[in-house]
Formats: structure tokens, C-alpha cells, sequence
């Protein structure tokens, strides 16, 4: 266990305030002895004094208990990366030596953690049961005291495979429902945890989030690369091979979104997984043919333009009566890459 020094850290801060013990037994209405065992290491102070000794000295408990809590961090970091080169390989290994430092730092938030991925990978890969129950005593342990949204939400995860594991399924559901939706968190642990309709309604969703993510990083890697080009100080070779770079993030971006548009359906409208994909669609499209305007290209550009605005003009079934609704940011973007000529 890491040594306690508080009678040490009491002594060093009370002549930092310039005080005597006498003065200091007398605020705490205790006996002038009684502070110089303490400061000599002979006793400690009672429990129900330490808040007044922290108050009085305008310091936390830990400074207090004169205990270095990123010393300690850094040393339980330590352990567990030196356990972890044994983490696939003898699993049982790496358990018992996150067991033994838990003995001296006990209920460590990264230990009981570190503890419950070794649990959940001899459950997972080696179908060891052994530790079931102490995976869902521990899961509810971190999650119930734990402030580490990310820590709860992986947590909650493996809890509700230790349920699904002893076969309790809609416990395990419950669980995994209670997950924020943000970011896909809920839809991806449910699609990889569940199964039958719950894992194909989640995967739909899932694939639907990774999807977008995936398209809107091609669009703004394009757009970096497209107005990089604008910037006066590059040469003429210089800004032809941006756009070039551009160009090829348009038109990757544009290939992922079409490889999931359900071609099967006759109506354009009809063809996009979830509304929004058709402003990426013709976002792209513009960008694309914006590309070939300044590499030369005018025909294969206004092909791409025009291309754009049959989007614009058929993909949303209500455009005749929103027209302007629709036109305004077609428009916008048209100007933004210095397409004005094609504005209708």
C-alpha cells in the first residue's frame, strides 16, 4: 500500500501558515500532544477531524493524505500495459495480474476495468464461464459509479453479453437499449450483440450512419483539396493536380453513395436509403463537374451540372410546389465554385 504521510503534510503546512502546534491544537479544540504524534508519525488523526484540517487548510484530502494521485495513475497505466503483452495469449495470466494490483489499489476504476476486458475475452474467445456472475457484479459496479461515458457505454456492452450468455436476451436488450443513440453507439452494439429482426432493423440503421460518415469525409477531404486550388501563392502545376485530388474524392464519394441507392425502384425519389442523400448527390454531382471547369473540361462539366439538377428537379417529389425551397442552396453552390453560368 502507498505510505500514508499526513503527519508529515500536516507539519509542512502548518508552517507554511506560520502557526505553532499550541495554535493549532487550539483550533482544533485537541491537545497540543496529540498534533505533535501526529507529526512524528506516532499516530493519526481522527477520521472525523480530516475535513476540518483540509478546510482549515484550504486543501483537498488528497493533498492532505499527501498522495500523488497522477503518480498513481501513471503507475496502474503501467501495469496494465505491461499485462496487456500477455492479453490474447495467456489471458489467464494477464486476469491474475490485474487481480494482484487490485489487492493494493482496491476498487481502482482502470483495474476493475481492465479486469472486466480480461473476463469478457476468456467469455468471449475461449468460452470461459468461470467468471460470468463477476462480469455482471462488476459491469454494475463501474456503471453505477463510473463518470466515463465511454467507459459506460463499453461496460454496458459486456454486460449484456454476460446476460445473453446465461440466455436472458430481452435483459440483454434492455441494456443495450439504454445506450445513447449519438454517434451509432446503440444501433452498432445491438446490430454485433442481438439477433433475428432486432439485428437487422439496428444494422440497417448502423449502415446507414457508416455510410453517411463515409461519403461526408470523401465530400470535405474534396472540398480541402478543390479550395486549396483558389489559393494565389500555388503555381499553375500545383493547383491542376488539387483539383485533380479533388476531383477524385468527388467522384469516390459519389461512387459509395450510388453503390446504395436502391436501383430497383424506377422513381429517382424512390432510390435514397434516408432522406438527405439527395443534397450529397447533387452536392457532388456540381462538385465534380466544378472540377472539370477548371481542368478545361466544359462539356464533361456541363454534363455533370445538368446531371446535378435532374437531382434537384425529380428526387424530391413535392420540387414543383417548393421549387425555390430546393433551387436556393442548388444555386448557392453553384456560385460558391464559380458555376454561375449554369444557374438557371
Amino acid at each position: 500500500m502507498t505510505n500514508i504521510n499526513i503527519g508529515t503534510k500536516i507539519r509542512e503546512l502548518r508552517k507554511k501558515k506560520g502557526i505553532t502546534q499550541d495554535t493549532l491544537a487550539s483550533i482544533l479544540s485537541i491537545s497540543p500532544q496529540a498534533i505533535s504524534k501526529w507529526e512524528s508519525g506516532l499516530t493519526y488523526p481522527d477520521m472525523a477531524l480530516l475535513p476540518i484540517i483540509a478546510g482549515y487548510f484550504e486543501v483537498s484530502m488528497d493533498i492532505l493524505f499527501d498522495y500523488d494521485v497522477q503518480e498513481m495513475k501513471n503507475k496502474i497505466k503501467t501495469i496494465i500495459n505491461d499485462a496487456s503483452c500477455c492479453f490474447f495469449d495467456d489471458t489467464q495470466r494477464y486476469i491474475a495480474i490485474i487481480q494482484a494490483a487490485l489487492q493494493e489499489y482496491p476498487s481502482n476504476e482502470m483495474l476493475l476495468t481492465a479486469l472486466l476486458d480480461g473476463y469478457e475475452y476468456a467469455l468471449r474467445e475461449l468460452n470461459d464461464t468461470t467468471h460470468l456472475d463477476e462480469i455482471i457484479e462488476l459491469s454494475q459496479k463501474i456503471i453505477a459509479e463510473s463518470t466515463d461515458f465511454i467507459r459506460v457505454c463499453n461496460v454496458k456492452d459486456i454486460l449484456s453479453s454476460a446476460h445473453l450468455k446465461k440466455g436472458d436476451y430481452q435483459q440483454a436488450k434492455e441494456i443495450l437499449m439504454s445506450l445513447p443513440d449519438e454517434y451509432d453507439i446503440r444501433d452498432s452494439a445491438i446490430s454485433y450483440r442481438l439477433s433475428g429482426q432486432d439485428k437487422i432493423d439496428s444494422s440497417v440503421k448502423s449502415k446507414r450512419h457508416h455510410l453517411q460518415g463515409l461519403y461526408l469525409a470523401c465530400f470535405e477531404e474534396g472540398n480541402g483539396w478543390f479550395f486549396m486550388s483558389n489559393d494565389s501563392n500555388i503555381e499553375r502545376c500545383s493547383t491542376d493536380e488539387c483539383v485533380r485530388k479533388a476531383l477524385k474524392c468527388y467522384e469516390n464519394g459519389l461512387q459509395v453513395l450510388s453503390s446504395f441507392m436502391l436501383k430497383e425502384n424506377e422513381n429517382l425519389a424512390d432510390q435514397y436509403l434516408w432522406p438527405g442523400m439527395q443534397t450529397f448527390h447533387w452536392g457532388f454531382l456540381q462538385r465534380i463537374g466544378a472540377c472539370h471547369k477548371k481542368l478545361g473540361n466544359i462539356i464533361v462539366c456541363e454534363k455533370y451540372v445538368a446531371e446535378a439538377y435532374k437531382i434537384v428537379s425529380t428526387a424530391w417529389k413535392d420540387f414543383e410546389e417548393n421549387k425555390r425551397y430546393y433551387m436556393d442552396p442548388f444555386n448557392e453552390y453553384l456560385e460558391e465554385v464559380d458555376l454561375t453560368e449554369y444557374i438557371k
